[in-house]
């Protein structure tokens, strides 16, 4: 088939971040909206680059006198670059905060050094971090609290791991802060586990923090859960005027925002219980981003239309739409190329005469798949070196794919020995028994009455169909586990 739209595949290519933002919100039980997920156009210019500092709308809740005081301000952040081509390294990471409120304010400034390990067998990064410089003035209740950097201490560390499709990453922070008063030193001890995720569409983050503070007098408790989820959202918008050669067009609304759960177990003796737990929320401007979409008036009333033309706008799909079948199977090569560009996967310079390039048994080098079909191996999408490019897809080997791009074949180990809850459960290849049972799980697959059909060859409709409930897992589903679930 003819190929439609290189340009537009070009805008596609996103690449997830290296680096992960992890502490997009600090590390002090502070919320922001998290930095903008970055547009296709932005990924197709010559050179992109992430910004090397973030400034951030924030809030912060203060509890030394003992009742919540929110303050609302900035969060400066630059953080450091990671070369996984390395297996070791460091980086300087820097967080100023500056918020205020009608009853506080905070002014912190802490620079952090990490060392880092890469385990590439595994794909797991480790980083461990110290502190270097910290500073800090709070005034809450009239009162001012200085950080005392000589008597505190602030220690980080981060587990990250990449699947081909979502990087995951875990942790925790410990810091016991003693501030100076003028009278008895108060001490802060933090203890906060962190969650979250990056990817082509979505990232998020929370933070589940245990708070002590000792006046010398009174010991206060709070337990706090800051999170932030940033997405992109997709819809079509129709033309008003009659006159107009297109009729519309698909659209992303990129955006972010933060939310703060508190709750004070024990503090001030007169502060009302309704004043002991809350819930702050911060946000951003959305960004706007229209996306190409050719005509296709041959899938009028066709059940899929919406899906295939979701993945024609998302350059997905690249086949000459005036030639384009709903009903045409899809091969294995074609379905690596359009995990590939889903998931942003970046593709390797095979122009660039350094370049070291893998031989496959049955993928030239010259082949037009052939940079998708090494960057899906690097990426660990494909594990072998026989393809089989041009064998039709059938809907269990896609299952296949979409569960290993998400890195989440741990959820169905033991499965091949069981029966899963599909009808035809006696159909499925041993081999993809664990998939399926995942893909049931997190609602990514497709029944009809209960049957999946998982030896039925996959054609473009199909495709669209399974491929739209994947990404939309990516967009909206999954980030329910690292926010919504954890701050009820």
């Amino acid at each position: 088939m003819k190929k439609f739209g290189a340009i537009l595949m070009a805008l596609v290519l996103m690449t997830t971040n290296v680096a992960a933002l992890e502490g997009e919100m600090g590390y002090f039980g502070g919320i922001t909206p998290g930095t903008k997920l970055p547009t296709s156009v932005e990924l197709a210019q010559d050179g992109y680059k992430r910004e090397q500092t973030y400034t951030l709308p924030y809030k912060e809740v203060l509890y030394f006198s003992g009742e919540a005081v929110e303050v609302e301000g900035t969060l400066e952040i630059k953080p450091g670059d990671i070369d996984l081509t390395q297996p070791t390294g460091e980086y300087k990471e820097s967080y100023i905060i500056n918020a205020e409120g009608p009853d506080g304010s905070v002014n912190r400034t802490i620079t952090l050094s990490t060392q880092y390990v890469y385990n590439e067998s595994v794909g797991q990064l480790i980083k461990s971090t110290k502190l270097d410089n910290w500073t800090e003035t709070v005034v809450a209740a009239g009162m001012t609290y200085t950080l005392d950097q000589n008597a505190s201490h602030f220690t980080k560390s981060i587990i990250e791991e990449y699947a081909p499709g979502v990087m995951y990453y875990s942790g925790d922070v410990y810091y016991r802060a003693v501030y100076n008063t003028g009278n008895t030193p108060v001490t802060m001890e933090v203890n906060s586990r962190i969650y979250g995720y990056d990817q082509a569409f979505a990232k998020s983050e929370t933070q589940v923090r245990t708070i002590m503070i000792d006046n010398g007098e009174d010991q206060y408790f709070i337990q706090e859960t800051p999170s932030i989820t940033a997405n992109k959202e997709m819809s079509y918008s129709s033309n008003e005027p009659y006159a107009i050669s297109f009729a519309g067009n698909y659209k992303e609304l990129i955006q972010g925002s933060g939310a703060l759960k508190y709750n004070i177990l024990v503090g001030d003796d007169e502060i009302n219980d309704w004043e002991r737990a809350g819930v702050v929320g911060v946000s951003d401007i959305p960004n706007l981003e229209q996306m190409a979409l050719p005509a296709l008036s041959q899938l009028d009333g066709h059940p899929a239309r919406t899906d295939i033309e979701k993945l024609y706008s998302m350059g997905i799909f690249d086949v000459n739409p005036l030639a384009f079948s709903p009903n045409q199977a899809v091969t294995r090569g074609e379905y690596i190329t359009m995990l590939v560009k889903t998931l942003g996967i970046e593709l390797p310079d095979i122009t660039d005469k350094k370049a070291v390039l893998m031989d496959f048994d049955d993928v030239s080098q010259t082949d037009d798949i052939y940079p998708y079909v090494y960057a899906a191996y690097n990426a660990g999408l494909i594990t072998s070196t026989t393809v089989n490019p041009s064998d039709y897809l059938t809907r269990q080997e896609l299952i296949v794919f979409n569960i290993r791009a998400l890195g989440l074949e741990r959820l169905g180990l033991g499965i091949p020995t069981i029966q899963t809850s599909f009808m035809d459960d006696s159909k499925i290849s041993g081999y993809a028994k664990s998939s399926l049972y995942v893909a049931g799980q997190i609602g990514i697959i497709p029944t009809v009455n209960g049957y999946i059909f998982p030896d039925m060859i996959v054609s473009y409709a199909d495709c669209a169909v399974f491929l739209n409930m994947f990404i939309d897992y990516l967009r909206y589903d999954l980030q329910k586990d690292y926010n919504q679930m954890m701050m009820l």
